[in-house]
């Protein structure tokens, strides 16, 4: 079996799909940040090439749909075992049989992208709402989290246009990067944790997060408090970085 191993970035892993597509026997992708070496595989290690990036983007536009598309792009961000693979294998079965095959739903292929697409899309629009800022600065915020799945790309424009008129910082801990915003534009940048730490130290007292704490606890009514109910809208291990549940 061949295992092909790109740089983790999104045209790197179009490039192994143009490179892999032609092989006829099993074929494995893997991106470089979770590559382990295997004596039973043959190793070939992928060099991103914009064109031939281009070429697979543009054909999965053209000739499948920008469904499709998607779903390949969430698959990429999913952060569990064997997504590239995955990727590759509905990529060949689209193809094989028509964009039409995304109905099929009794196909074990179909049943995971459609199972993964949705917990990346449902986890991107939970921290829509599960963000906290801390001011470190004057009109300056810093949040925290550590989502399951990469998924600051999905939520950057969200928060660009929510928060327009200040500078935010948005940092994803267990990926060590982070969205900036400076009130031009949103990006995303490598943030360490290490530097993570000195930002959030940069005040100890923050006016909103002990006006938010005030608020949640005004609201309250520990009669009706019921923890089970409570996991099921905001889960348990996003607690963490809650102001409210402190």
């Amino acid at each position: 079996m061949k295992e092909y191993v790109y740089d983790n970035s999104f045209d790197g892993l179009l490039t192994a799909i143009f490179d892999a597509y032609p092989e006829k026997g099993s074929i494995k992708l893997t991106k470089e940040s979770c590559y382990t070496p295997n004596l039973f595989y043959e190793n070939i290690t992928v060099q991103t090439d914009q064109d031939k990036a281009d070429r697979v983007y543009n054909s999965l536009c053209s000739k499948l749909s920008y469904t499709t598309l998607s779903n390949v792009y969430h698959l990429y961000l999913c952060d569990t075992d064997d997504m590239d693979t995955l990727i590759f294998n509905y990529i060949k079965l689209c193809y094989k049989h028509s964009d039409n095959i995304n109905l099929a739903k009794n196909n074990d292929i179909i049943r995971a992208v459609d199972k993964y697409t949705k917990r990346v899309y449902g986890e991107a629009h939970r921290f829509q709402g599960f963000v906290r800022f801390k001011e470190i600065a004057p009109l300056v915020f810093y949040a925290k989290v550590e989502p399951d799945h990469n998924i600051l790309p999905l939520i950057i424009n969200h928060f660009k246009e929510r928060f327009s008129d200040q500078h935010f910082i948005i940092h994803d801990l267990k990926r060590e990067y982070a969205i900036v915003y400076d009130l031009k534009e949103a990006y995303l940048q490598d943030l360490s944790l290490k530097e993570g730490q000195r930002l959030s130290k940069l005040t100890d007292t923050d006016s909103f997060e002990n006006l938010f704490k005030s608020f949640y606890q005004s609201i309250t009514l520990k009669e009706r408090h019921k923890e089970r109910q409570m996991r099921s809208y905001m889960p348990s291990r996003y607690w963490k970085h809650l102001i409210e549940t402190q």
